[in-house]
């Protein structure tokens, strides 16, 4: 996939077939679109695009409902690649671009520098100063150039509405199996793995600790998670929260990798998670705390005993 931060550097491309929006976390409703540009391109012997915006929109326009990115960047541009786009143009939202009127938009970027055959978008998607052109606007201004215009419908998946700001309420209240669900993977995180306190291998689990730098972490408690460590998949359990029985002031996200050995401090891992078992709690002594981690291990080894995931 090539990747062009600025329409005036972009090559020019036979036939684009453009989609437009944040794509934030990549749902099963963003699948769908880019599958349909895809296809699109393949048959008019085109060429697959998707343009999205950097810092997002919605930190500038209205800060206080941006509550975090599902994806940095990072994995927003290898999820988009796997999913068969050929070109991303990465766009600097900043005043001269929230300053654009819709018809300038579409005619100087869309038409001018991208030379866009056709034009997929989501049924909420607006553009232009003070988001005044949407689906309706570029529908008149495509079908006044000649160019083919498609907007894609919210979709439903199982009495919830799919989208972006569903998905990050669902991981902030904890329910990483719904959100999941919308995703259509297993809601991730990476990180490093650095020195912690050391009370794992006291109690007998001993965990990493995981250092990451992404903004959406899910609510304080105990998960089913997945570790990718080099490539390869592990059950475990991760602890998210402030360690109560412990006096703990700092949040850490903990993860005790089931029937693992191995000193893995400074390596970059990958975690999945699948569901929530419980609350963090604040117990009374240590061997309380014990108990409940075994019957927290016992928990997750059902669970993946259950998947079919051989422990």
């Amino acid at each position: 996939m090539k990747i062009f931060y600025s329409v005036n550097e972009m090559d020019k491309f036979p036939n684009p077939v453009l989609t437009i929006g944040n794509y934030d976390g990549i749902h099963i409703g963003h699948r769908q679109i880019i599958k349909k540009v895809f296809d699109l391109a393949k048959k008019i012997n085109g060429t697959s695009m998707l343009m999205t915006f950097e810092p997002h929109p919605l930190s500038i326009l209205k800060p206080e409902k941006l509550i975090g990115r599902i994806t940095p960047f990072h994995v927003k541009k290898r999820i988009i690649e796997e999913n068969g786009i050929e070109v991303m143009i990465v766009v600097n939202f900043n005043d001269e671009l929230r300053q654009m009127t819709p018809e300038d938009f579409f005619n100087k970027i869309l038409l001018d520098k991208i030379g866009i055959q056709a034009l997929i978008v989501g049924y909420d998607f607006k553009f232009g100063k003070g988001g005044a052109g949407n689906i309706h606007t570029l529908k008149t201004l495509c079908e006044s150039a000649g160019i083919y215009f498609e907007s894609v419908d919210a979709i439903t998946f199982e009495g919830d509405k799919v989208g972006s700001n569903r998905i990050r309420k669902l991981l902030i209240e904890g329910n990483v199996y719904r959100a999941s669900r919308l995703l259509g993977n297993w809601y991730s995180i990476e990180g490093r793995v650095i020195k912690g306190e050391g009370r794992g291998n006291k109690l007998g689990f001993p965990t990493i600790n995981i250092e990451t730098g992404y903004e959406i972490i899910p609510k304080e408690g105990v998960y089913i998670t997945e570790v990718e460590l080099d490539g390869k998949i592990y059950p475990s359990v991760t602890n998210i929260g402030f360690n109560p029985t412990f006096e703990g002031k700092r949040l850490s996200i903990e993860t005790h990798i089931i029937d693992f050995t191995g000193d893995i401090y400074g390596k970059d891992v990958i975690l999945y998670f699948h569901e929530r078992i419980r609350t963090e709690i604040k117990f009374n002594d240590v061997e309380e705390l014990k108990r409940q981690i075994q019957t927290d291990v016992n928990s997750a080894k059902l669970y993946f005993k259950e998947q079919g995931i051989i422990i």
